[in-house]
């Protein structure tokens, strides 16, 4: 009997380490903007501790020296946080198009696998109707020995 052999397995091959290429891009977009989203926590953090400590010196009483400082403070990481937005989006925009990319790579796979799947059913149909022939041959053959050597 001979071996199944699909006839699109180096096409198969090829569309999966497309699909693993892809499936590393798209941690690593996942890993830059989750890396984001902790930068953005912490600005926002230090801005939140930043305003609670001026307004606790301003209770007590500040220099404008000092509160020149808060203010400087505050307003350079608020404009870090409008920048870092904007990268979070773009990262966000680029997330969302390389999942798209994943996921047609991941259906080109799939379908490959659905006709492999296919020629190896027709594959063993036809090796199981060949078996079947080759059975009902040996019998034939027998019955037509026997029949003769009766005779």
């Amino acid at each position: 009997m001979k071996k199944f052999q699909f006839t699109l397995a180096r096409m198969l091959e090829f569309k999966t380490q497309i699909l693993d290429k892809e499936k590393d891009l798209l941690g690593s977009i996942r890993q830059k903007k989750n890396e984001i989203d902790r930068k953005i926590e912490r600005f926002e953090t230090a801005v939140k501790e930043l305003s609670d400590t001026l307004l606790q010196e301003q209770k007590e009483g500040i220099t404008v020296d000092r509160l020149r400082f808060y203010n400087m403070q505050i307003d350079n990481a608020r404009r870090c946080l409008v920048q870092l937005h904007i990268e979070q989006q773009a990262m966000e925009r680029e997330l969302q198009r390389q999942q798209a990319v994943v996921v047609k790579a991941s259906q080109d796979v799939s379908s490959l696998e659905k006709l492999r799947d296919k020629q190896l059913e027709t594959f063993r149909y036809e090796e199981k109707r060949a078996s079947e022939e080759e059975m009902l041959e040996f019998v034939t053959g027998k019955l037509v020995r026997k029949s003769r050597h009766t005779a």
